[in-house]
């Protein structure tokens, strides 16, 4: 049993855009507001406007749309004080600074600076002096982009007594570039007559038959994710077989797309092909998976990159199977999973047309932890 909670899939929602986030203790940023403190509970509410409560210890980090953090070990106890923090955290004022904070784990340092490149690997960035410098992800927990955006590196639960612990001198690194950039001298800028800036073309849209038929394909797109898990995960299955379900399941996917597994230990997130290649090792010699109750749970929306996005949920049935043909462990639990749905234009017949393209995104199970 142990074995197979390692391969439990949990959802990691991966967002390019500054929005107001909510870190979960399952590692999941969900894009969601705190609105009340409750006892030993919070109140929140997501993008789909519906007022949730969960345990306190289900949160971990808060983080607004410009960059701005509450760790929830720094909520007062007390529920007026801590409604108060609440309401003080979301009225603050812009961050307004012109440099990237980089979160150090060991030792404990804050960084600022210009990022200027980064990669899977490492950070480059120019310092306040203007040098250039460079930094392994392998020891950044977090780093705080000027613009509001914000990328956890690390798994959450380890990052948050980081962030809490540097929250001051994070606070205190960020005055210092305002008031730096405040007394500035500022050099006489000669006024040029601007070029007219050409107008940004419309974003394509959905009409209401489009956005229906494109939204049941996200269905379907799950039901052929599953149908090759089954696949992926039957021992009677030739290699080759399974390595062509393999392929074909990550085709589904958008490149950067993750899987969280879930442990007793915690949460660590896969690319989807090794989670895939990780799945056919499970111990059994067939596996079933059937889906329930498919259906959105955040309809697709369009976003400010023209794409529209939603999320799927079902519940999951897991049969694995002995050698015998009995059941050797069952399960249940409460799925969803990120689509997005991408733009491109097709030139047929020398015209250009706008055609629609159908992805998964990170996929997640819900925890069964009081809420």
């Amino acid at each position: 049993m142990k074995y197979l909670l390692m391969f439990l899939l949990v959802f990691t929602a991966v967002f390019s855009h500054a929005q107001d986030r909510i870190w979960l203790d399952n590692g999941n940023p969900v894009q969601a507001k705190l609105s009340r403190a409750m006892d030993s509970k919070l109140e929140w509410i997501a993008a789909d406007g519906i007022p949730r409560i969960y345990h306190r210890k289900r949160f971990l980090i808060v983080f607004s749309s410009s960059g701005q953090f509450m760790v929830i070990s720094e909520l007062n106890e007390n529920n007026n004080k801590a409604q108060t923090q609440i309401e003080a955290f979301y009225k603050a004022p812009p961050r307004n600074v012109s440099q990237d904070i980089i979160v150090k784990s060991v030792p404990l340092t804050v960084i600022s600076g210009k990022i200027s490149y980064e990669s899977d690997d490492v950070i480059n960035y120019l310092t306040g002096e203007g040098n250039p410098a460079s930094i392994n992800k392998e020891e950044v927990a977090t780093v705080i982009y000027r613009d509001g955006r914000h990328e956890i590196l690390r798994d959450v639960v380890d990052v948050a007594p980081l962030l809490a612990l540097a929250h001051k001198d994070i606070e205190k690194k960020e005055k210092e570039i305002v008031k730096k950039a405040e007394d500035k001298p500022q050099k006489p800028v000669a006024v040029k007559e601007q070029p007219q800036v050409p107008k940004e073309k419309p974003k394509p849209f959905l009409s209401d038959t489009e956005y229906k038929e494109y939204s049941a394909k996200g269905i379907r797109r799950v039901d052929e994710f599953t149908s090759y898990l089954r696949i992926i995960g039957d021992k009677s299955m030739k290699s080759d077989e399974k390595n062509k379900a393999v392929q074909q399941a990550l085709s589904l996917f958008e490149p950067q797309a993750t899987v969280a597994v879930s442990s007793p230990k915690g949460v660590k997130k896969y690319p989807v092909k090794e989670y895939l290649n990780r799945l056919k090792l499970l111990p059994y010699s067939k596996i079933n998976i059937t889906w329930n109750e498919v259906k959105y749970v955040s309809e697709l929306k369009q976003e400010n990159d023209g794409n529209y996005y939603g999320i799927i949920a079902a519940q999951q049935v897991f049969e694995g199977f002995a050698a015998n043909g009995k059941v050797a462990y069952g399960d249940i639990t409460k799925k969803n999973i990120r689509v997005k749905l991408e733009s491109y234009q097709k030139t047929i017949d020398g015209k250009d047309t706008v055609n629609w393209e159908v992805l998964l995104g990170n996929i997640g199970v819900e925890t069964s932890e009081d809420k």
